[in-house]
């Protein structure tokens, strides 16, 4: 049976185990317990009130609780709350202290000019509580290894890019990227967190570019949103950055200017300024203009991308084996290119496409970006189209549309171009064999 409170209220006992609990973990006895209160009581001027180890005894059984000063007292002495110790109820899922007031560490340890076996105790507990602290930090579900195979991985995927198919190696990105989400989810270290939500960015990116290659820009975008929110709770403001870059490509060719300018912002708010990436996101922000028809916004973001590739180091970032020169070059002639062609500058238009044009033809075949290729030749298709050469124009359309790598914004870009030729040459064989051509697909 339980026992009632003496009080005469009729009260039912109930165990404080807590208090029990905190004691055993300290080792300490109930008179070590009320001779440690004691002790703080003295060293803080308070009345004393006769607590001794029958007091604690009740405290312990529920049979007593202890007043407002002894709450005080046993939160100093094991260093918890009330609500921890079970002297109060939490409110509304909040952790409060007693009375309002907070625990003075520094008050506790000032118990041992009086009590210092208890300290000593006291002490000793902390000390294998850290030892446990340290343990569990340790504890990790990350194999040895792991990140070393997800680099290897990582590398073999964008090498295989061009060569490999598609569909495979989506299959192949998928299944290591639900890998990775699983082992965020497990057991691992902070830093190993962090570095799992960098891996899981790279291969939501890798995704981007296939999902987007597959003809699912929907599918493409998540990927990328995805893969800024694992970077940006890493903290890695270089992977952001790319990840803006594919999600601001994305909007473009989807014909969603606005979209496109926002992510380039926030990429550009993010991209480290001596990098190519930085070049590439300015450019991105010339291209959201011209397409909004904002020319004089366009120029000055081209001029920006210009200064700082300018100021480029000599040597810039390798990624993924290759240099991330390249990535810049490629947004200084092929995005002025689309820019021109939407501001109706033709002439302009022609010359950026054909360096761009130029540009992937002196990349060695295995590393040539095939899809961007293909767009850089539809623009210079629609540039010659509209300066009266038809059969050029028609010749650089059938060139990107034979390309291995026809990908949803090839084919967006593609329709521009099968407009023109529609629109300005509508009896012309080559133009009516380009419409069924472009059709086909």
């Amino acid at each position: 049976m339980g026992h009632t409170d003496p009080g005469g209220n009729g009260r039912r006992a109930r165990p404080n185990r807590h208090l029990k609990a905190q004691r055993a973990r300290l080792g300490l006895t109930q008179q070590e317990v009320a001779e440690a209160l004691a002790a703080l009581a003295w060293d803080h001027d308070t009345e004393q009130l006769g607590v001794d180890a029958d007091m604690v005894s009740k405290w312990e059984r529920g049979v007593k609780r202890p007043r407002r000063l002894y709450r005080r007292l046993l939160c100093m002495l094991y260093n918890s709350t009330e609500e921890d110790l079970g002297l109060r109820q939490r409110q509304g899922g909040a952790r409060s202290d007693f009375s309002g007031e907070d625990v003075n560490r520094r008050e506790f340890l000032q118990a041992a000019v009086v009590a210092p076996e208890v300290l000593r105790r006291v002490l000793r507990g902390a000390g294998q509580e850290a030892m446990e602290f340290t343990r569990v930090a340790g504890v990790s579900g990350v194999g040895a290894g792991t990140f070393d195979h997800l680099e290897a991985v990582l590398t073999e995927l964008r090498c295989s890019f061009y060569e490999q198919p598609l569909a495979e190696q989506f299959a192949v990105a998928r299944a290591y990227r639900t890998r990775v989400q699983d082992l965020i989810g497990g057991r691992h270290t902070f830093r190993e967190g962090q570095q799992l939500y960098v891996y899981a960015g790279l291969l939501d990116e890798l995704l981007t570019w296939l999902a987007n290659n597959l003809g699912d820009a929907l599918t493409a975008e998540a990927y990328a949103i995805d893969c800024f929110e694992h970077a940006d709770q890493a903290g890695h403001d270089e992977l952001c950055s790319w990840a803006a870059d594919l999600m601001a490509s994305i909007a473009i060719y989807a014909n969603r200017p606005e979209r496109a300018a926002a992510a380039a912002r926030r990429g550009i708010e993010r991209a480290p300024a001596a990098h190519p990436v930085a070049v590439r996101l300015r450019a991105q922000a010339a291209r959201a203009h011209a397409r909004l028809g904002q020319r004089d916004e366009c120029e000055r973001s081209f001029t920006e991308a210009r200064d700082l590739y300018d100021r480029l180091p000599s040597t810039t970032p390798m990624r993924f084996g290759e240099d991330t020169r390249v990535q810049a070059d490629h947004a200084l002639t092929g995005h002025p290119a689309s820019s021109h062609i939407w501001l109706a500058d033709f002439q302009r238009a022609k010359r950026y496409a054909e360096e761009a044009v130029a540009l992937h033809e002196a990349t060695p075949a295995g590393a040539r970006d095939l899809g961007r290729e293909a767009i850089a030749r539809i623009d210079l298709g629609i540039a010659l189209a509209e300066l009266g050469d038809a059969d050029e124009a028609i010749g650089q359309g059938r060139l990107a549309l034979a390309s291995p790598r026809v990908s949803e914004s090839v084919r967006a870009r593609a329709a521009d171009l099968d407009t023109v030729l529609t629109r300005r040459y509508p009896q012309v064989q080559a133009a009516q064999e380009f419409h069924e051509q472009y059709r086909s697909l």
